[in-house]
This record gives structure tokens, sequence and C-alpha cells, in this order.
């Protein structure tokens, strides 16, 4: 038996390695999403003049399937469906500025996208309740 209490210098640096492997990993897994989903590019066609209401599923897509995965289930980022169950301004302040229901601030990896906006626009607030509508839609 040991009365060793801490971590050898050889284990900080491996548990040091795998949560910067594993940092790298969950922003590659992001920026695919939105790469794989084909955001922003190719040409939006709308008619003159007419309003656009804002496609949850591709918000969804591009920006939120690389780390909540394709369905919500979770992958780097937690599961979706309890974000569907907050008030439009929770699920606002959440995704604009990492600050979740109850003063919980979201993890460093979440995007603030107050800052980045969707799809390097500003966000709007039909597109963030058509994300929201969305995300009561997932299994």
């Amino acid at each position: 038996m040991s009365d060793d209490k801490g971590f050898t210098a050889k284990e900080a640096l491996g548990f040091a390695t795998f949560a910067a492997v594993g940092l790298v990993l969950g922003i590659a897994a992001y920026q695919a999403g939105g790469r794989l989903s084909g955001a922003g590019s190719g040409a939006v066609v709308a008619s003159a003049g007419a309003a656009t209401t804002p496609d949850g599923q591709a918000l969804y897509v591009g920006n939120c399937a690389g780390c909540h995965g394709g369905q919500g289930q979770g992958a780097v980022g937690p599961a979706m469906k309890p974000s569907a169950a907050w008030s439009d301004a929770e699920f606002k302040e959440a995704v604009l500025h990492g600050h979740a229901p109850g003063g919980r601030e979201l993890k460093n990896v979440m995007p603030r996208f107050g800052t980045i906006g969707l799809d390097g626009a500003p966000a709007t607030d039909a597109q963030l309740q058509a994300l929201h509508k969305y995300l009561g839609t997932l299994p």
C-alpha cells in the first residue's frame, strides 16, 4: 500500500494531453458540422421583397449539429432536448451569451453566437425562434 496522494508528472502530462486532444477534436467537429451541411455555400433563392421564414433545421445543421449531434442526441456538447422546454428568452440568452437557465454558465467550447453570429451574420430573433422550435421536433 502506498501513501502517495498526488499524481506523478507523467500522469498529469497524460491528462493534459488527453484534454488538449479532446478540445481540438471538439472544435474540429464543430467546424466540420458547418462545412458538411453546406452552410454558407451556394446561392440563396428568394423572390424579391418576400419575407422568408428562417429554416430551424438548416440553422441547427449549420451551427449546432457538429457538437450536439445530428439529432440533438449529444456528442461534444450535451443533448438538446431539454433546451426545447426553455422559454424563448432563456434559449436566446443561452445561444447568444452562454447563460443557461438558473444562472448556469455554459462551457467555453459553446460558441457565443451573439459575438460570432449564425453562419457569419448577426443572429435575428426569427432565426432563434425557428431554431428553438426545431429543437422541439427532435426525438
